[in-house]
């Protein structure tokens, strides 16, 4: 319903102004009272107005959200063991319906009385030889404490030994009690007299078992996942520290990496804005991440010499840190935003410099800092301007990659390619910024596309947000990658926009000869004609752009015969698989067919494979089954369903069927460019029976790797042949490796290096 849509638009906008004016307004030193001044009132009454129709329109979101106001009885941010349940209650409802509690992330756990704490227990495996250890400073604050440890318990990664020490410096509250009675598996150390955080860290990193070490604040909270993706990027020998995103509890962001100015002030970068901006979500060198979550490897903590005593007992310890691994060590600080830490901030040491705090020492070491790193700040921005701060450390060579979709790299041969590519340009040492044309953030391709170090600006919050964002992100660029014709044509403003940029037409196939053939084959006029009007846009591109890529030798010469010049081959890219079911010719069953049904060319093949040509095949081999394999498969597709045709849909790992079948068939009767289901089934070493069109461009021979059918009859009797024929299949089969050799990741990666 469009009112629902309209009811999550104004909720998300004002409750955002809500939540941002307010805690900007608490950063810069208001009380709680500025939730009362004049310029909130119209952003309450929009939200309870939002409230109240969503209500009356029975959305559900809405429902949930009025009930939990009335139903809290645990507060995220209230200590009961400070407030009565009453006050919180009231609190905690009043809160809710202003918006205040509309972006707190799910399952953050809520705080506890002391009393509760102490009836609960908490039991960790003991690790004898640990791979990460997890240092948690800890002084009161047993609430928080216990929600950290409980949520590390929520969230434990697999197959990662881990060791925790909890470090106590002389809390006065029920912590010694707690850990000494209801805590296993976690190493409790307390301290004879108060150390201070800094030294608190240093003594409990002489202790550690762990190749590494990763600091954790007590008032932190772990999200599913949040361990892995740290521990990822040291298989990166460069990588010296790597921190997480920090969100408030609140829901707004507190970090996505810090930075560092001429002047030594910090900033965090993206603080107190909506964690899920693209600007905040990609992987990349920072200047620093902060303690509260940061991993480093144990031998380089040594060899730093822990953290600096200078800074005792707090604050720039870690900055410090991480400018040592820059410039002591030459590795690089990362900020990971698959890491998510839920930060209270403050809870030990307040937000704020008072005099007898110690969050006086920020300004105190700030001064110590800016003495020791004097020369390497003359080259970080004098200018406070956090945009171009975020991208400093960024690779200098910029390149902006458009495409469809996020790369669905195991569903079509097509973004296989892409995604193969990508890599490539990053191993060529490009910042990546991927734009998907159709402007979604596909899970689980998306956070993939993260893991590989891609920046990717995806429709947030609408197409109109999402060209504003690109607008602002990208301040460089040296070569713009864009994917057939129509998303060219989208984009041409941003060739306008860089007019020294490369300008890379990638045809993907050439799309008006698939037109041009299907036309042929329905004997539809109007296809023809749209066929001839896709050829001059794309000959027109063609010509405007730098350099463009074909997938096949045949579509190069094609182009090169209309005059166009500066035409590369980069191919489909296939490896050979590690086959692990080796069976032979008689322990084969059955026939294969794979391909992505949103696409014309394969329901055909389908139809015409189980409409024409099996009926006569099934009257030899009665008992033959045909698989027809592959992602969104159309009602057409369904419908030829049977006993003897299966028809799974998409399948993550394909392996077993192309190492259980004994042959894989491709009847395509119209298409373009390289198909991605030949070189996937002689990657599997399965011999394929396909048309000219299905072969075409790989440089195949018919007999020698691959068998050529192209009328019905001619199927009936090539399938039949081959499938009976252990000595002609053997013989493909054995062929199929060395036919893949141009298409290899080595292969199109030295091409790439010498256009791009």
């Amino acid at each position: 319903m469009k009112i629902y849509k309209w009811i999550d638009k104004y909720n998300t906008k004002y409750c955002f102004k809500i939540n941002r004016k307010f805690y900007q307004g608490k950063d810069g030193g208001k009380d709680d009272s500025i939730r009362f001044r004049p310029k909130f009132i119209l952003y309450y009454l929009i939200r309870i107005s939002s409230l109240l129709i969503g209500a009356i329109f029975l959305k559900r979101s809405v429902l949930n959200e009025i009930k939990q106001a009335f139903n809290t009885k645990r507060s995220v941010f209230f200590n009961p063991d400070r407030k009565s349940d009453v006050s919180i209650r009231l609190q905690e409802c009043l809160l809710t319906l202003l918006g205040y509690r509309y972006f707190v992330p799910s399952n953050v756990l809520p705080l506890l009385t002391s009393k509760e704490i102490l009836t609960k227990k908490l039991s960790f495996d003991e690790e004898s030889v640990p791979h990460i250890t997890i240092i948690i400073p800890v002084y009161n604050q047993l609430a928080y404490t216990f929600n950290c440890l409980k949520s590390i318990k929520n969230n434990f990664p697999k197959d990662i030994p881990i060791e925790i020490i909890v470090i106590d410096d002389c809390s006065q509250d029920d912590t010694e009690g707690f850990f000494k009675r209801n805590v296993k598996g976690v190493r409790y150390i307390r301290n004879k007299d108060n150390q201070g955080f800094l030294q608190n860290c240093n003594l409990a990193s002489q202790i550690a078992k762990g190749d590494f070490l990763y600091f954790l604040n007590n008032d932190t909270q772990v999200r599913q996942g949040w361990l892995n993706p740290l521990i990822k990027q040291f298989n990166n020998e460069e990588v010296g520290c790597v921190g997480s995103k920090l969100v408030y509890a609140h829901g707004l962001l507190q970090e996505a990496g810090g930075m560092i100015f001429r002047d030594a002030s910090g900033a965090n970068y993206g603080r107190n804005d909506l964690p899920e901006r693209p600007s905040y979500n990609y992987i990349r060198e920072v200047d620093y991440c902060s303690g509260a979550s940061l991993m480093i490897r144990k031998a380089d903590f040594d060899k730093l010499g822990t953290f600096d005593k200078q800074y005792a007992p707090a604050y720039y310890e870690d900055t410090d840190l991480c400018f040592a691994v820059r410039n002591h060590l030459g590795k690089k600080v990362i900020y990971h935003p698959l890491s998510e830490v839920i930060h209270f901030e403050g809870i030990t040491s307040g937000k704020r410099a008072k005099k007898d705090s110690v969050k006086r020492f920020q300004d105190i070491n700030k001064i110590k800092f800016k003495k020791k790193w004097g020369l390497a700040l003359s080259n970080h921005y004098a200018d406070h301007n956090m945009e171009p701060g975020s991208r400093r450390l960024l690779a200098q060579k910029r390149l902006i990659f458009i495409d469809t979709i996020i790369p669905e790299y195991d569903k079509n041969s097509g973004s296989f390619r892409a995604y193969q590519i990508l890599k490539i340009l990053k191993e060529l040492g490009y910042h990546i910024t991927f734009i998907p044309g159709d402007t979604r953030k596909t899970q689980p391709y998306y956070n993939q596309m993260i893991e590989l170090g891609i920046e990717v600006l995806f429709r947030y919050p609408n197409r109109a947000g999402m060209i504003k964002e690109i607008n602002k992100t990208i301040d460089s660029c040296d070569a713009i990658w864009i994917s057939r014709p129509e998303l060219n044509e989208s984009y041409k403003w941003l060739i306008e926009k860089f007019p020294k940029a490369k300008w890379i037409y990638d045809t993907v196939d050439l799309h008006h000869i698939r037109l041009q053939r299907q036309a042929e084959q329905n004997k539809d006029k109007t296809l023809e004609l749209s066929a001839a009007k896709v050829k001059l846009q794309e000959l027109d591109i063609a010509k405007a752009a730098t350099h463009t890529f074909t997938v096949t030798e045949s579509e190069k010469v094609m182009l090169e015969n209309e005059g166009i010049k500066n035409v590369t081959v980069i191919p489909n890219i296939h490896e050979p698989e590690i086959i692990r079911n080796k069976l032979n010719f008689d322990e084969r069953q059955g026939l294969l067919f794979i391909g992505a049904y949103d696409h014309p060319p394969n329901i055909d093949a389908a139809i015409w494979l189980v409409r024409e040509i099996m009926p006569e095949i099934w009257k030899e081999l009665p008992n033959l089954k045909l698989t027809l394999l592959g992602s969104k498969p159309t009602e057409e597709v369904l419908q030829l369903r049977s006993d003897l045709v299966k028809v799974p849909g998409f399948v993550q790992d394909v392996s077993e069927y192309f190492e259980n079948n004994r042959v894989f068939v491709a009847p395509l009767r119209f298409g373009a460019g390289m198909k991605g289901k030949i070189g996937q089934s002689l990657a599997y070493k399965l011999p394929v029976v396909t048309t000219n069109i299905g072969a075409e461009g790989m440089g195949l021979v018919n007999g020698h790797d691959i068998v050529i059918a192209n009328s019905s009859e001619e199927f009936i009797q090539k399938i039949l042949y081959l499938y009976q024929n252990e000595q002609v299949w053997s013989k493909i089969s054995e062929n199929c490796h060395k036919a893949l050799a141009p298409y290899s990741i080595e292969s199109v990666k030295k091409t790439l290096t010498t256009i791009v």
